[in-house]
């Protein structure tokens, strides 16, 4: 997939299981394996609203469970979030479908995680 397809997906309007997920879906914390800033590498005089992207998680479940997942997650948590591997993230996911899972943690709460890291 060309990067002008992952970037007309990623700015695609908020499908409704995303608003159900960040309402109802269970709590869990994910640590960030992947790089979600990845999607718009090498695009010049990015200007899009905010759209989606994903980034590769390892989630754990409040009951201990763990699961691989790939996350949802707005670009302005993404980019101005500062996201990177190994960050530890609030996620919410569906219980029926834990490929449904979308990152809970506005940006100046990303913002702080970093700074506890440093």
């Amino acid at each position: 997939m060309g990067i002008g397809s992952m970037l007309k997906m990623a700015l695609s309007p908020t499908p409704r299981w995303i608003k159900g997920v960040e309402q109802n879906g269970q709590p869990a914390l994910a640590t960030v394996l992947s790089d979600p800033k990845e999607i718009i590498e090498g695009v010049a005089g990015y200007r899009a609203k905010n759209g989606w992207t994903d980034f590769e998680a390892d989630v754990q479940t409040e009951v201990g469970e763990r699961f691989a997942a790939t996350t949802k997650c707005r670009l302005s948590q993404a980019l101005a979030g500062r996201m990177e591997p190994g960050m530890k993230v609030n996620v919410r996911f569906d219980p029926d479908d834990r490929e449904r899972v979308v990152l809970v943690d506005d940006v100046q709460t990303l913002l702080n995680y970093r700074l506890k890291l440093q």
